[in-house]
């Protein structure tokens, strides 16, 4: 039945606890009905003995798992605590990330804004390269044009040629600046084309720029997307977890209070069984038959014993000629053997209602039992009695202070201590 007790179970986590406890159980009763069923009464008297120690020995285990379940329990709860705990300041951390998660998706649009205006300048950069490129070749060609003209006039001007290869507005200027000393009719085409070289890398740089940007804002994009979508699987995991979480400890929780219960049921139904047992025990105690072969008169536990004492009521020291079972009041007496009635009726000198009974020679000697402070006598003098044969009741009458059975023995007329014989 234990939750975490290893010697009630298996490893932990499995569920043997209450099987083992009730199999317990479970052999207890049946060690009970077994050893009860069919015996005579001495033996039955000692089984019932054995079966009381043996649910004792069952009660004092099925205390111990209702301990370590009560325990469990408590382990449970504190669990199941700590995650509902663990929750609660979950769900705060969760609203924190829940309003980023927002925040972030507010500025979806700014970002996705930002990079189509860094893609509309790039794409405005480079229509402008193209067409700075087209307006440098076409501004080229006429050049060309007009060095062949002048070349075709001026033929030691053919070294002009060599200004269409400059790639640089710097380079065009030094190669244009030598052409002027040449000729000057082609000054105006040759500074239109500087111009356009210039506007040309210009252009170039603008987009270059441009190309950097639109990188940047998809880097910036991409971040921002990996963000959102790690804030939304974070979100969406710790739910989970602590969901399960809690879910789990209940379960736990629910397992350990059913075991508590089943404990608890369980050493309640010993109890009963102990009390039947002590139950039938206690009507079976006149039937027990000692060596000697008497049975006890009553089912009490002896009390004032045999020898001196000082007398409650007299109150001085005495002779106490017998011993006292504290018996309740009407409690049957019974007839410690076989045996006759040789006196049944109320006497003068103390012991109010009085029976004695003769059991002939027994243990070498004549053995006569008395019976004194009877409530109520059922038997006559000269009547013969079986063993455990009701004779009279307990009661308080005579010299007595409490309902009680006074037994005296007499072994050839001589009171000696009733215990020899019990």
């Amino acid at each position: 039945m234990q939750v975490s007790s290893p010697t009630a179970r298996g490893p932990r986590g499995s569920s043997l606890g209450p099987l083992v406890t009730t199999f317990r159980f479970a052999l207890v009763a049946a060690l009970v009905l077994g050893l009860v069923g069919g015996l005579g009464p001495s033996a039955r008297a000692e089984s019932l003995k054995d079966a009381r120690d043996k649910v004792r020995k069952a009660l004092v285990q099925a205390k111990k798992d209702v301990s370590s379940n009560k325990e469990a329990v408590s382990s449970a709860d504190d669990r199941l605590r700590a995650s509902e705990s663990a929750l609660d300041k979950a769900k705060s951390e969760l609203v924190y990330a829940q309003q980023r998660l927002a925040k972030a998706r507010a500025q979806d649009a700014s970002v996705a804004a930002d990079l189509q205006a860094a893609q509309d300048a790039f794409d405005e950069s480079a229509a402008a390269v193209l067409k700075a490129q087209e307006d440098v070749d076409t501004q080229r060609a006429l050049v060309g044009a007009a060095v062949r003209t002048a070349y075709q006039r001026h033929t030691d001007l053919q070294g002009l040629g060599l200004v269409l290869g400059s790639e640089t507005a710097q380079e065009l200027s030094q190669r244009v600046q030598w052409a002027n000393t040449i000729f000057d009719s082609s000054t105006s085409q040759l500074d239109r084309l500087t111009e356009l070289q210039s506007g040309l890398e210009a252009a170039r740089a603008r987009s270059a720029d441009a190309e950097a940007t639109l990188t940047a804002k998809k880097d910036a994009s991409a971040a921002h997307l990996a963000e959102v979508q790690q804030l939304t699987r974070d979100i969406a995991d710790r739910k989970a977890a602590l969901k399960t979480l809690v879910a789990t400890n209940a379960k736990l929780k629910a397992k350990a209070q059913d075991e508590l219960e089943q404990s608890k049921a369980q050493y309640q139904a010993l109890e009963k069984q102990e009390a039947r047992i002590a139950e039938k025990l206690r009507r079976s105690q006149y039937n027990i038959v000692n060596k000697g072969g008497f049975i006890k008169p009553v089912n009490a536990p002896a009390g004032s014993p045999f020898g001196m004492r000082f007398h409650p009521i007299l109150h001085y020291w005495r002779m106490h000629w017998g011993t006292d079972f504290g018996a309740a009041c009407g409690a049957p007496i019974r007839a410690m053997a076989k045996g006759k009635v040789v006196q049944a009726g109320w006497t003068t000198y103390g012991f109010g209602y009085f029976t004695l009974i003769s059991y002939g020679k027994m243990h070498g000697a004549h053995l006569v039992s008395g019976y004194a402070h009877q409530s109520k006598i059922i038997v006559k003098a000269g009547q013969t009695v079986k063993q455990g044969q009701i004779v009279g009741y307990v009661g308080t009458t005579g010299l007595s202070t409490g309902c009680h059975l006074h037994l005296q023995i007499y072994r050839n007329g001589v009171r000696v201590n009733p215990m020899r014989y019990l």
